[in-house]
């Protein structure tokens, strides 16, 4: 689920007269409706991801009925907002059209509209401060005039007025400045957690939820530019013989050394995530099959030479082998296509003996 696009949705409805008019931009509001974001956050405790500020910001900005409506309806019979409502819920969001502004989330779109609203305070005190110093120069020169005592009382009242002005405009610059800081600390927090969702906590690789991101990603843009894509799928072989031999713990251990293998080997473009269980999706971008599959079997090899401790047994070693298949894109196939592609090609390799890599033209 791509959160960029239910965050651009969730400001797009009223991104249009903020541009027009900059200075007209009801900063009071923007403000109140972050601070109730925030809090239906945490009164529903919905997981904390940058979608569900989108939605709970859209919902108390009150643009869109038929969300409204739905979150209504998702409260009403379930108290609160689980994930899978959250993802349906930003891709209806989506669907509306998030791609016509250029704010990448809503965190930090609120940023950028506190960062305005600053500098219209900060502009408009100086302006109190500069019309206070000439009311005050004005009243000193009074008193000498025969006239002077029913205006310098006015005088005197109006900076004194001016100045509670001032006193006012500052504090409120420094509680938005305060604000700002919070939305910043909590915008870092979105993109951490967003970040940790994605990954495999046991390899630290990329999970199958990034991976389905990225894989529809390049194939989109091979169908559009036309540039070469390869998937390779990997899988351990015998992998359960080695749990049931050696224990959980000594497989988990086998699963990292194959994970920083093939991450130590890929290049900065590739992207390697965890499929599950003992099986890898590996991407390649802007890459043959050919060099896929001499890589490949640069990693089978370097695999397969591993010796790797089994802890509680000093002197025991266990070496493990992996199988490759792997697909190259072709014009108008799907991302299931491809998946299929290359899980058939891992199969081939399985059924050959293991310890094989597998592709189009190569045996």
């Amino acid at each position: 689920m791509d959160w960029s696009g239910s965050m651009q949705a969730a400001l797009r409805k009223n991104e249009t007269p903020r541009r027009q008019n900059r200075a007209s931009l009801d900063f009071v509001e923007v403000y109140k409706n972050a601070g109730k974001a925030f809090g239906l956050i945490e009164r529903y405790r919905t997981p904390p991801f940058p979608g569900t500020y989108a939605l709970w910001y859209a919902y108390v900005s009150g643009t869109d009925c038929e969300l409204i409506s739905r979150i209504d309806d998702f409260l009403a019979k379930n108290g609160g907002l689980n994930p899978y409502d959250i993802e349906q819920l930003c891709l209806s969001l989506e669907a509306q059209g998030g791609q016509d502004i250029d704010t990448k989330n809503v965190g930090q779109a609120v940023e950028q509209e506190l960062e305005g609203i600053l500098k219209v305070i900060a502009s408009g005190a100086e302006r109190s401060d500069s019309f206070r110093n000439a009311l005050s120069d004005v009243q000193k020169s009074l008193p000498g005039s025969k006239t002077s005592e029913d205006l310098d009382a006015i005088v005197s009242k109006l900076v004194q007025e001016n100045q509670r002005m001032a006193d006012a405009t500052r504090q409120m610059n420094d509680s938005l400045v305060a604000s700002q800081s919070q939305i910043q600390t909590l915008n870092q927090e979105l993109a951490s957690a967003r970040i940790q969702s994605l990954r495999d906590p046991l390899t630290s690789l990329w999970n199958r939820g990034a991976f389905d991101r990225r894989i529809m990603e390049e194939v989109q843009e091979a169908e559009a530019s036309g540039q070469q894509l390869c998937l390779a799928m990997a899988d351990i072989d015998e992998f359960k013989m080695v749990n049931d031999t050696y224990g959980h713990q000594h497989g988990d251990e086998v699963l990292r050394r194959f994970a920083s293998l093939i991450g130590d080997n890929i290049k900065g473009q590739d992207m390697v995530a965890r499929y599950g269980g003992e099986e890898f999706a590996i991407i390649f971008p802007k890459t043959s099959v050919l060099s896929a599959y001499n890589l490949l079997v640069k990693i089978k090899h370097q695999f397969e030479e591993l010796k790797i401790p089994v802890d509680g047994c000093d002197g025991t070693f266990t070496t493990v082998t992996a199988s490759f298949g792997v697909a190259r894109f072709e014009m108008g196939m799907t991302v299931r296509d491809l998946i299929n592609q290359a899980d058939t090609y891992l199969f081939e390799a399985k059924k050959a003996g293991r310890n094989r890599v597998k592709a189009i033209g190569f045996a």
